[in-house]
């Protein structure tokens, strides 16, 4: 068995678990007053759960190149990322785990793939490694907004969209509950609006 079909055998496992890490982590963070967060976390765990797909794809492409039947296991020794906590440890978690997964894990086994003339493979997986550093920036700017005390306060006016009812207000921060709908001021999130 090639070590890349070890490899994406740990990156598969990789990416289940944080799906589902993040699928957690969405309901903790509406729990926790984040309802653009808990989104984010959505998102992501649909963005985990395509590149588990793509890995596993690969993995039973690279088994039939190596004479192996669909059913045999690939067999791997990986680690368990097992943090639930509070939102802000969650993202810390998380955040931790996308910059592995950009800084080390995919470029290395990307390095092992060309070594061993899987070039396609190698390119899918430096792709993903650039997802998941897109993943990490986008937890980091949250984190730093929560840390900052500027998530819902800014220093300039901007515009605030209710994200229950769409209502736009313009300030430094959101209107303390909602005047369309009465929802409090943690459902509004910065209008970034670019199509």
């Amino acid at each position: 068995m090639s070590e890349t079909l070890k490899n994406l055998g740990k990156a598969f496992i990789g990416e289940s678990q944080a799906r589902n890490r993040y699928t957690y982590y969405s309901k903790q963070a509406l729990k926790d007053n984040y309802p653009q967060l808990s989104d984010i976390f959505e998102l992501t765990a649909n963005q985990e759960k395509e590149h588990a797909k793509q890995l596993l794809l690969m993995i039973n492409e690279l088994k039939t190149k190596e004479n192996m039947r669909p059913s045999d296991l690939v067999l791997v020794e990986t680690e368990a990322n097992t943090t639930f906590a509070d939102t802000k440890i969650n993202l810390e978690a998380a955040i931790a785990g996308e910059l592995h997964e950009t800084n080390s894990m995919y470029p290395d086994f990307a390095k092992v793939a060309q070594a061993e003339g899987l070039v396609e493979i190698a390119g899918k997986l430096r792709a993903i490694g650039l997802a998941e550093k897109h993943h990490a920036e986008r937890y980091q700017k949250f984190l730093d907004g929560m840390r900052s005390g500027t998530l819902w306060k800014k220093s300039a006016p901007v515009k605030w969209i209710c994200r229950e009812c769409g209502y736009e207000h313009t300030g430094t921060e959101p209107p303390k509950v909602c005047p369309a709908c009465k929802h409090d001021y943690w459902f509004y999130q910065v209008k970034c609006e670019e199509y």
